[in-house]
């Protein structure tokens, strides 16, 4: 009797087998995670994972820094926040807070400088991971290390990152919210089920902002050959993930928050998680475009060809063809001996002919008489 585990696998085994025969989408996904497993995948997202958890302390500060130079132009601004620290932590605590507001303010250059150089250090780590890690999955193994060259190009695809998350986010938000003021002005926001049409143009522009930075991820990190019109099915393909995985994440928050563990070291390791669940989705959306050409050709029937005729067989042996020249020179002799045996034996036997004729029995010379 054979082991219920292992019948449960191979029908198992079977099963998928057959639907992938059946559903080619699937039979894709299946070819990427096998490819991820091979390049290793997971280990390469946490090495991402790791610089970009680190990276942001440094943004904490940027944005500590871009806050204080916003206050310190509006007074009004500033006296309501310190105003509101105290009332929010009464005593002498909120006091010593409100302080450390204004001193952060005060301190905003400095602030400012730490985070930016900070941002650049770990930024250009996290870079650095990603590009040699799309390297192995479009590749197979990493280009061979230029520091310099190197650090220029995790520089430009750091600045690409933000350029495309910056556009993201501003067609996101202002998209949505001049779509909302025409809805407004047009007198149509009080009409039953018009959510519904500013929810799907949010959701549209979230994924056409998502399909810009994976684009972004699928070329402008690896240096592969493909082209962008190659590499967009993949961009919409990892937006769409990656819209999803917003959705799966915000559920799974609110089911654990009224978990007191979760409260207490939910923020910084539902972080971690997090980071590392996106890194993971970024390599399996390159596995997935990196495996696009190798599917394609599996479907593609062979093209059929003409049958080829077999090759003439050669003479035997002993008896090679001849030549052109010899062909020519064999000719020509032959033409020779039939002119020479032409001139000298038809004139001969022409005049045996004509003599024979006159010697014929009867005959006399003319004029001769007995």
């Amino acid at each position: 009797m054979s082991d219920p585990i292992g019948r449960a696998v191979g029908a198992a085994r079977g099963l998928l087998h057959r639907q992938r025969a059946r559903r080619p989408w699937l039979d894709h996904l299946v070819h990427a995670g096998g490819h991820y497993n091979r390049v290793q995948g997971d280990l390469l997202a946490s090495g991402v994972t790791y610089y970009v958890f680190l990276a942001l302390f440094p943004v904490v500060f940027l944005l500590a820094s871009v806050a204080g130079f916003v206050l310190s132009g509006h007074p009004a601004l500033l006296d309501r926040l310190t105003t509101a620290v105290r009332d929010a932590v009464p005593g002498q605590t909120g006091r010593d807070l409100a302080g450390q507001v204004t001193s952060a303010i005060d301190s905003r250059g400095v602030v400012g400088v730490i985070g930016l150089v900070g941002f650049l250090f770990v930024g250009l780590g996290a870079m650095d991971k990603l590009r040699v890690g799309m390297d192995i999955v479009w590749r197979g193994r990493p280009d061979p290390p230029d520091f310099l060259a190197d650090r220029l190009r995790d520089l430009v695809a750091l600045l690409g990152f933000g350029g495309a998350g910056v556009l993201s986010i501003a067609l996101t938000t202002t998209a949505t919210s001049a779509s909302s003021r025409l809805l407004v002005l047009a007198g149509l926001d009080e009409v039953p089920g018009v959510f519904l049409v500013t929810g799907a143009v949010a959701v549209a522009l979230a994924l056409a902002g998502d399909t810009l930075v994976f684009l972004w991820l699928l070329k402008g990190v690896p240096g592969n050959p493909f082209g962008l019109r190659s590499l967009v099915p993949g961009a919409v393909f990892g937006a769409v993930g990656f819209e999803a995985l917003k959705l799966v994440g915000a559920w799974y928050l609110s089911l654990i928050a009224s978990n007191v563990t979760a409260q207490a070291l939910g923020g910084i390791v539902g972080l971690i998680v997090w980071i590392n669940v996106v890194a993971r989705f970024g390599f399996y959306t390159a596995s997935w475009t990196a495996t696009v050409p190798a599917i394609e050709r599996a479907r593609t029937p062979p093209v059929e060809r003409a049958p080829v005729s077999p090759p003439p067989e050669p003479d035997p042996p002993g008896r090679p063809a001849p030549s052109p020249l010899r062909l020519a020179l064999g000719l020509l002799g032959a033409g020779a001996l039939a002119g020479v045996a032409v001139t000298r034996w038809v004139p001969a036997a022409l005049g045996r002919r004509g003599r024979g004729r006159d010697a014929a029995p009867g005959a006399g010379p003319r004029g001769s008489s007995r």
